[in-house]
């Protein structure tokens, strides 16, 4: 049988010294890669996500040690915007003399020790003792012999000098006992290229090496006294993003027995690869970051991480999730059409006629008493007590960016700008609530919300449980950002470069019912961006093949059929575009990886936990920077007036992400409309035009 890192480096190798081979694999890396049929699925993920030019080719080559022998004398470039590899002739960077003086590796290795003989790895093979005291240990640098790492993975050559990054521990409330549970651990990239521990948890007693704890972090616990199967995770976080969770899998046994995998780490949450100082730059400090993963056993677990080193975790059953999150987007349906029930045709929107201060304020009521409830189900398992509790909302009083960050695999989405954390007295009848007077007042003067004292933190009725103030929302108050980490697909961007001027491809449904269409074509036109137009299926994937542009803007209806979710284009009735029409046309952006803004009005049974399917599919297929989506189906005024202010702000004013999606927000709320709470953004808070 072949040696699955042979085959590996075997493609490496290729890559690197044959130009031909190399041009078809950035032309069709499936192709390519299929001349390895033996290559381990994984390690083809890792290329293909990988590799996209000469210079992250020879980067994955040094975390391989791959020796890179030479290389052609001329300039890789990259396909222009529109253009594609022709013939088998790619030009390639010039390699001088320094190239061969390799940097000092990053390798992140992590594995178990036993407490009496702490610097010893303990095998991969062996399982632990129960009841007994082990370290848990994380080093960045050169390999570690012993590691437990599935696909080792490297921190690259560019990181900021001194940038530190946090380490933290999570268990799963079984198997193990932390001895620290609080400590949080943090290393700090040096100057010279090597990493060092600045923050330890624990200093073990009995080191060999006592410089060891210089370079190598020990969390310190206690295996349960039960045999079985456990798990822990490992998050490394900057400025409190999350950029990688690792989960830990050991095996306890009173009577260990050697076995494959008893101790083992794979990296299933990944935010950036690269670590380069532009994409750490340019995230902006986060005020607190969750991980959402399901658990495998009928649970989800949320991970918390936020500004001065706030931690803790919690767990929710998937039927008591499901609930929540319908509750809460019952409110924003009723809001909608007046019925908490998914939408059906010849549901007509209650917001048509312009301001109402009696409806809104019913539905801010509304809203507020099914978020408070939410963010009350999380914050009593997350905090354990009222004093950690109260830390935490205090925390997110101020604007900030919050990170929502999920793995492929969790099946639920939370409605996180629905979130209320104001102090809320939840059980008088929703005549004795009011709203806050200082909101009502920037709407009757015409006050920008987002300059008032309220969504400044400083809100004068915060104390006052029966005032209910739009700025208690997480949507109303924060920038968030929900981004998917997925195996297949490329590092999430912060940033979408402009490569002359920003062009914008829009899909179209045609159906007549579509009223507002033609008058929100004019005003985007109106923006003076570069206009390329589908009104087909058909069309609009010849035109997302052949185009590179910043936006991808869906303006249609959508839907589900045989449990698949869909995009309708052109007439109605017309073909469908599924997540298969991108595979099926290889639509991938390479050099501009866009944001995919989805306006499905009307659509039908097409909750975001279905429309899950499409987002992966945009990011994993075709490498979208992120995708914007709803959580409930909505009406033509909504998307055109939420859309309109949200591309004048990303596109124009060159906002973030998450600013341009919560001032678009802010927007609607002035004009007496709350629904721009349904907006979701799969993607960094902080990505941006640049």
């Amino acid at each position: 049988m072949a040696d699955p890192r042979q085959i590996r480096i075997d493609v490496i190798t290729r890559l690197l010294e044959d130009e031909a081979y190399f041009a078809w694999f950035l032309r069709d890396p499936d192709a390519a890669l299929g001349e390895y049929p033996d290559l381990d699925p994984r390690d083809g993920r890792l290329i293909k996500r990988e590799v996209t030019d000469r210079a992250s080719l020879e980067n994955l080559a040094r975390r391989f040690k791959v020796p890179i022998r030479s290389a052609p004398s001329e300039s890789l470039i990259s396909p222009s915007r529109g253009d594609s590899v022709k013939g088998d002739k790619v030009k390639m960077e010039a390699v001088g003399p320094e190239a061969d003086e390799e940097p000092p590796q990053r390798i992140v290795s992590t594995g178990f020790s036993a407490d009496d003989i702490p610097g010893q790895p303990l095998s991969s093979d062996t399982p632990l003792l129960p009841n007994k005291p082990y370290y848990f240990w994380l080093e960045v640098g050169e390999p570690v012999a012993g590691s437990i790492e599935v696909t080792p993975t490297a921190l690259p050559d560019d990181l900021p000098p001194k940038a530190r990054l946090q380490v933290v521990l999570y268990d799963f409330k079984a198997g193990i006992e932390q001895i620290r549970p609080d400590d949080v651990g943090e290393i700090e990239l040096q100057e010279n290229g090597t990493v060092q521990v600045v923050k330890p948890v624990a200093i073990p007693d009995g080191l060999d090496d006592p410089a060891l704890v210089e370079r190598r972090l020990f969390f310190p616990l206690r295996t349960s006294p039960q045999n079985g199967r456990y798990q822990l995770r490992c998050n490394i976080y900057y400025e409190q993003n999350l950029l990688q969770s690792r989960l830990i899998t050991f095996y306890v046994q009173e009577f260990p027995r050697r076995m494959p995998n008893a101790l083992i780490s794979e990296l299933d949450y990944v935010l950036s690869r690269t670590f380069d100082s532009r994409t750490l730059a340019n995230m902006g400090p986060t005020k607190l970051s969750i991980l959402l993963n399901d658990n495998g056993n009928g649970t989800h677990g949320f991970r918390f991480f936020g500004e001065g080193q706030f931690k803790n975790d919690t767990e929710l059953s998937e039927g008591e999730l499901t609930n929540l999150i319908e509750m809460a987007r019952g409110a924003l349906r009723k809001a909608a059409w007046g019925d908490e029930k998914p939408y059906q045709t010849g549901n007509t929107y209650r917001y048509n006629n312009g301001p109402d201060a009696d409806r809104l304020r019913a539905d801010l009521i509304t809203f507020a008493l099914r978020g408070y409830r939410f963010y009350d189900a999380l914050i009593n398992r997350l905090a354990g007590d009222a004093d950690k509790a109260w830390e935490l909302a205090d925390l997110m009083l101020k604007p900030g960016q919050v990170q929502i960050a999920s793995k492929q695999s969790a099946r639920l989405v939370i409605p996180a700008a629905l979130m209320y954390d104001y102090p809320l007295d939840d059980g008088r009848p929703s005549s004795q609530y009011t709203l806050c007077e200082t909101f009502q007042d920037a709407l009757k003067n015409g006050d920008p919300l987002a300059k008032t004292d309220c969504f400044q933190g400083n809100c004068p009725t915060y104390d006052q449980d029966s005032v209910i103030c739009p700025s208690g929302f997480w949507g109303f108050r924060h920038s968030l950002g929900l981004p998917v980490s997925i195996d297949e697909a490329p590092d999430a961007p912060t940033e979408i470069p402009i490569e002359g001027d920003v062009t914008l491809a829009v899909s179209v449904s045609t159906d007549p019912n579509l009223t507002l269409r033609p008058v929100h074509e004019q005003h985007l036109q109106a923006m003076g961006f570069e206009w390329e137009y589908a009104d087909s299926r058909d069309g609009s994937l010849e035109m997302l093949k052949q185009l590179e542009p910043e936006l991808v803007y869906f303006y249609c209806h959508g839907g589900l059929q045989n449990d698949m979710p869909y995009l309708s284009l052109g007439q109605p009735g017309s073909e469908r575009f599924t997540r298969a029409s991108l595979r099926n046309k290889r639509i991938r952006w390479r050099r501009v990886r866009p944001l995919v803004f989805i306006n499905g009005c009307h659509t039908t049974q097409l909750t975001p936990e279905r429309a899950l399917d499409l987002v992966t599919a945009f990011i994993a297929t075709s490498y979208a920077a992120g995708v914007v989506g709803t959580e409930i189906s909505i009406f033509e005024p909504i998307a055109v007036t939420f859309a309109e202010e949200c591309f004048r702000r990303f596109l124009i004013e060159k906002e973030s992400l998450g600013d341009a999606i919560r001032g678009a927000r802010l927007k609607m709320l002035q004009e007496g409309n709350p629904l721009g709470l349904v907006y979701i953004p799969y993607a960094l808070p902080g990505l941006h035009l640049a």
